[in-house]
């Protein structure tokens, strides 16, 4: 697994690190990832079948459990299921 990550909200800057750090490490000689015409680069992840990547975001919400319980959080995130 190879992860990139960077603070600020700039995805494309994200996305062009990992490219690069991407194409050196296929640069190097003896090492081939496994790819189908048909399903594009093959991982041992079905969710990941195709580009072979997945994307998260992380968001900072300040005073969300600042009175050292998690009853806010629950409330915010439970009409989402």
């Amino acid at each position: 697994r190879i992860m990139c990550m960077k603070k600020g909200s700039k995805l494309n800057e994200v996305f062009d690190r990992l490219r690069d750090g991407l194409d050196v490490v296929e640069s190097i000689d003896g090492i081939q990832f496994a790819t189908s015409d048909k399903y594009g680069y093959v991982t041992s992840c079905p969710s990941n079948l195709g580009t072979g990547m997945r994307a998260s975001v992380h968001i900072k919400l300040p005073n969300l459990t600042s009175d050292g319980t998690d009853k806010k959080a629950k409330e915010v995130a439970s009409p989402l299921g």
